[in-house]
């Protein structure tokens, strides 16, 4: 009677099949596989413009995107003062039809609001655009609940890390602020007079510490932000708890600042003295970290003896790091787009796991994706506990308060002045 159980079920289970949905082969959304929608034998032209000097990260992708639209023609083309140029080129003969857009615009809406008025609703579910793979905080709606710009990269702050130095010195990497401090300990013993380096020009130093940090601090604080963003003087007492930090961890003497001020600008001269191969932490932006893969052959010393790195980010309390998330760069479709149809096609093909961490990989960028494993390099930020990450569309701060704050950091941990007079001139004229 066995044999003729298994019969029955396998014959219940061929019914069920035949009788059932469509396999998930047939079904785009299901098997995450990109189904074109349009004729495959269009012939168009779709123009992306932006401010870079070249793009080969989109290169990349469009190429894959000829492989089912043959006769269409991609190109990205460098707008001169794009800022200032934007608005204008949309409503042109030429008008492109996808544009590059920044969070700064969006702060400064009233002055792009013809960006704003010519860019396509990607949220509109007749364009089967994927927003879901994007993490939320990212995505931005107008007072409608459009979705005008879609994420293509994002900005982090944090440290590079020579994995193989920890490794040989037998120190763990931190996760918290105090296994941070013993890290330096530890490394300082073992002959690193400077075990955490970084640019100490403009006012970055202990950014990549300091201000998610901060932006923890008031990120649930309503009266805090309102305060802030008026310049109120009291408001300056919200800074504290993050300019103590500054002091508590550059009294310990882990950062040598006649080192950092050799540091020229905040991209090849950090990542070529990282490639050095005898700091064991480097304080950088994602932007920096972009560069280091291409730069791994310029140096000498990391062609003779390379190692392995990431980028984390700095623990600041007992509970761990924060992963302040800023968006990089938006794409958004120009509604008045000649071939409007074959843009938002070139759109549901671009946003989607695999070919927004493909671009972003390609790029050295953090990906916008919910899946940040792609790129081991930003592994350790996908890592942490939705909690621990800030967005900073989300947050509200403006740039008057984030320009003091900053620059007040800076000044502390340089020793010109104390927290108290931090504290006192915040929100005051000179």
């Amino acid at each position: 009677m066995k044999w003729l159980r298994c019969l029955l079920a396998l014959a219940l289970t061929l019914c069920l099949t035949a009788c059932g949905a469509p396999e998930k082969k047939d079904d785009p959304s299901a098997s995450g596989v990109f189904v074109p929608a349009l004729d495959k034998d269009t012939a168009c032209t779709i123009q992306v413009v932006g401010h870079y000097d070249n793009f080969e990260a989109l290169v990349s992708e469009f190429n894959l995107f000829n492989q089912y639209y043959p006769n269409v023609t991609l190109k990205y083309v460098k707008l001169d003062d794009y800022n200032k140029s934007i608005v204008t080129a949309l409503t042109g003969s030429e008008a492109p039809d996808i544009f590059f857009a920044y969070p700064s615009m969006v702060i400064a809406k009233e002055t792009y609001q013809g960006l704003f008025d010519a860019a396509e609703d990607l949220s509109d579910k007749a364009l089967g655009i994927d927003l879901g793979c994007i993490r939320p905080g990212l995505l931005y709606k107008d007072e409608q609940g459009h979705v005008p710009f879609v994420p293509i990269f994002s900005e982090t702050y944090g440290m590079l890390v020579n994995e193989d130095l920890f490794k040989k010195e037998n120190v763990q990497i931190p996760r918290t602020y105090s296994q941070l401090t013993q890290a330096c300990e530890q490394l300082q013993k073992a002959g690193y007079a400077s075990p955490m380096m970084g640019y100490n020009r403009g006012t970055f130093l202990l950014y990549p510490m300091l201000h998610p940090y901060f932006c923890a601090q008031i990120r649930d604080n309503r009266a805090a932000l309102d305060a802030l963003n008026a310049m109120k003087p009291e408001a300056g007492e919200y800074m504290r708890s993050t300019l103590e930090k500054a002091v508590d961890f550059m009294n310990r003497g882990f950062i040598d600042l006649e080192a950092c001020n050799t540091l020229e600008k905040d991209y090849d001269p950090v990542i070529l003295r990282f490639f050095e191969g005898d700091v064991p932490m480097m304080l950088a932006k994602a932007g920096t970290v972009s560069g280091t893969e291409k730069r791994e052959s310029r140096s000498e010393a990391f062609t003779a003896h390379p190692f392995k790195y990431s980028f984390w980010p700095v623990p600041s309390t007992e509970e761990g790091s924060y992963f302040l998330d800023v968006i990089s760069l938006y794409f958004g479709v120009n509604r008045n787009s000649k071939n409007l149809a074959m843009a938002n096609e070139f759109m549901r093909f671009l946003v989607t796991t695999a070919e927004l961490n493909r671009m972003a990989q390609a790029k050295r960028m953090v990906t916008p994706c919910n899946d940040m494993s792609l790129d081991g390099v930003y592994a350790a930020f996908g890592e942490l506990d939705p909690s621990r990450v800030i967005y900073q569309t989300e947050l509200g701060l403006q740039d008057a308060p984030d320009v003091y704050v900053r620059d007040a950091c800076w000044r502390v941990s340089n020793g010109l002045v104390t927290v108290d007079e931090a504290v006192a001139g915040f929100g005051k004229t000179e």
